[in-house]
């Protein structure tokens, strides 16, 4: 099988129309790139996605035909959308519990503390930022910089602090996690994607930071 995609894109509080359907390669919901470089070529715009808003067949975190709310960082030109009617509360319905990354004041928030701490440290951000993935456990994120990409990591209230389980393992070998650049509550810039497998992963994807993809589940 395979993943299709349609996207409702807004900028701010302005529903802009949708885009889809359209396959990409990749069969995972949680991985955004492809689904980023898509709409980003239609649009002409930098785009970023916010969350999963509904999936039609696929299972376990692959496959099928899911809809994202996709956030326009700049108004595309007019013309590239279709206008479709969209349910009151479908976009902009407040919800208590939603992650701070499937928002779009939330992402930009997110965005502008990691190119400050890196403006800080000698490191600014040099290109524009890749969405790698986003779901109900994190946002990751690859910043370029002149001294190589650093890598974003943004997870929920409930889940472990990962920077405090970086400092912990690094004190009883170094050598087992990435070196972290930044530090902020529930984020951690570094040089790598996150915990290596056999740290990190609990039965998920190995190499970016462990965690599962959750069928089903809606940020």
């Amino acid at each position: 099988m395979t993943r299709t995609v349609s996207a409702w894109v807004t900028s701010g509080d302005e529903f802009l129309g949708s885009a889809g359907p359209f396959a990409v390669d990749v069969p995972w919901w949680s991985e955004v790139g492809p689904v980023v470089g898509w709409l980003e070529e239609l649009l002409g715009v930098p785009v970023l996605v916010l969350r999963l808003l509904d999936v039609e067949g696929g299972a376990r975190g692959r496959d099928g035909h899911v809809t994202y709310h996709v956030e326009a960082l700049e108004r595309p030109a007019s013309g590239l959308l279709d206008q479709r009617p969209v349910e009151p509360g479908v976009l902009d319905g407040a919800e208590a519990l939603r992650s701070p990354w499937a928002r779009a004041e939330g992402l930009r928030e997110l965005l502008d503390w990691a190119a400050g701490e890196l403006a800080s440290a000698g490191r600014p951000v040099s290109g524009p930022v890749v969405q790698r993935r986003t779901w109900n456990l994190a946002g990751l994120f690859r910043l370029p910089t002149a001294r190589g990409p650093v890598w974003l990591k943004t997870t929920p209230h409930f889940a472990a602090d990962e920077a405090a389980v970086i400092t912990a393992f690094a004190g009883v070998d170094p050598g087992l996690v990435p070196p972290a650049l930044g530090v902020g509550e529930r984020r951690v810039l570094m040089e790598r994607p996150g915990l290596p497998s056999r740290v990190g992963s609990c039965g998920g994807r190995p190499g970016l930071g462990g965690g599962l993809e959750i069928a089903g589940a809606r940020q």
